[in-house]
């Protein structure tokens, strides 16, 4: 393979590569205040949430019901942006808040009072980024913009011109009020192009939506 020839096959290798890549967590992640209490939340590894809590010996079995509150929007700085109109960020918290429901309500009956047996769930979107098409496309097929996006993801745990979401997350006992589980997190979008620049928002609210109902049945203890 001549010179030429092997460059161009390592340039497609590495475009290949780079449009591959799946949305991740991020390290970086601000707590707004909307969890009160973050004192029991431990550093997470791998996929896991950035910071995360499960009340030791829980046994979540005991509950059939979820009383699920409406998704709040708590946003760090960004309630001038051009981007985030009050509509937009309504049909944000309708989304994660529907995204919930789905991943929960084959397996709890949903209801809207507290009670014996009935989980609370209390989610907010505390962060919001656009994805930028072209920039996320240039710098997933050319050569110059897959070096910048490598060396910007390298030095800052960002993928170049991918969107972002971060939230706050808790699972209480609707009747004691006491924090079973919770999560603080935040999410960017993989590289990939030609793609809604709030694709990967609405992605990260369905990856904590999952993420939930995992957790909820890794919490039931089984005989």
């Amino acid at each position: 393979m001549s010179g030429k020839h092997y460059l161009y096959f390592m340039i497609v290798l590495l475009a290949l590569m780079n449009i591959g890549c799946a949305s991740s967590g991020m390290k970086k992640v601000e707590k707004t205040g909307f969890l009160g209490d973050y004192s029991g939340l431990k550093q997470g590894g791998g996929d896991q949430a950035a910071y995360g809590y499960s009340r030791p010996g829980a046994d979540l079995s005991k509950y059939d019901k979820i009383l699920i509150e409406k998704v709040c929007v708590c946003l760090l700085g960004q309630e001038e942006s051009t981007d985030l109109e009050p509509i937009l960020l309504r049909e944000f918290a309708d989304y994660y808040d529907q995204a919930i429901t789905s991943a929960v309500f084959d397996k709890y009956k949903i209801v809207d009072e507290p009670g014996p047996g009935v989980l609370r769930v209390r989610a907010a979107i505390t962060d919001v980024k656009p994805a930028s098409p072209i920039i996320n496309t240039l710098s997933s097929v050319s050569p110059l913009g897959i070096s910048i996006s490598l060396a910007t993801k390298i030095v800052t745990d960002k993928n170049l011109g991918t969107g972002e979401a971060a939230s706050e997350i808790e699972v209480l006992d609707s009747v004691t009020g006491e924090r079973l589980a919770a999560d603080v997190d935040r999410r960017q979008g993989g590289k990939m192009i030609f793609r809604d620049k709030w694709t990967d928002t609405k992605n990260a609210f369905d990856h904590w939506a999952s993420r939930l109902r995992i957790r909820l049945e890794a919490m039931c203890v089984r005989d």
